[in-house]
């Protein structure tokens, strides 16, 4: 953790009295809260744990907060293996017309022109590629007009974890900059 704080240039806070006794074993599992500004934008990066289950596995959650009036939501997500169910049960389901982009990811939205407005660029389609570059990875993107989350799973904090947790920061940092700067695409009569 405190490397990802290094590199992003946040300011790291452990979370319990533990990270001064065994200051490497609480970085190696996440036990601390990074906050700043990362490219002007308010970012925080910090471990929960799933409900009801004490030990592992934890969430790596990388957030920064929009604060938007009108209500919107985007899901980016790796794809499942059935895909068909998704297709039957959620009606949210988007297929961009990204070939590689389709067989890595699942998204869901209920404002496709948003979601095609954020995919035209193709920083954030390649730092999507950065994220999702292997199947390995498990972690889900929400943006809606509070906050743009992203979590995954994890057990140690990895060179592999802390260059894609890097890709996030920088995609989170551009999706705001898209969402801000098309304020006008975001009304309530676009809403479905």
């Amino acid at each position: 953790m405190k490397q990802i704080a290094q590199d992003l240039n946040l300011k790291a806070t452990a979370d319990s009295a533990f990270c001064k006794i065994f200051p490497k074993l609480c970085n190696w599992f996440g036990k601390y809260t990074l906050s700043g500004k990362f490219r002007g934008k308010e970012v925080e990066i910090y471990t929960i744990k799933f409900p009801n289950i004490k030990q592992f596995p934890l969430r790596l959650v990388v957030k920064s907060n929009l604060g938007l009036s009108q209500p919107f939501r985007i899901v980016a997500r790796k794809r499942p293996f059935l895909i068909g169910f998704h297709k039957i049960f959620n009606r949210g389901i988007y297929f961009t017309n990204n070939p590689i982009l389709d067989s890595r990811l699942l998204f869901s939205t209920n404002r496709q022109d948003l979601l095609n407005l954020i995919l035209q660029y193709d920083e954030v389609q390649d730092q999507l590629y950065g994220i999702w570059k292997t199947r390995k990875c498990d972690g889900t993107l929400f943006v809606n007009n509070n906050s743009i989350i992203y979590h995954e799973p994890f057990r140690l904090i990895t060179k592999t974890t802390r260059e894609r947790i890097k890709n996030v920061a920088n995609l989170i940092c551009d999706i705001t900059d898209i969402i801000r700067l098309s304020r006008k695409f975001i009304t309530q009569d676009n809403i479905r």
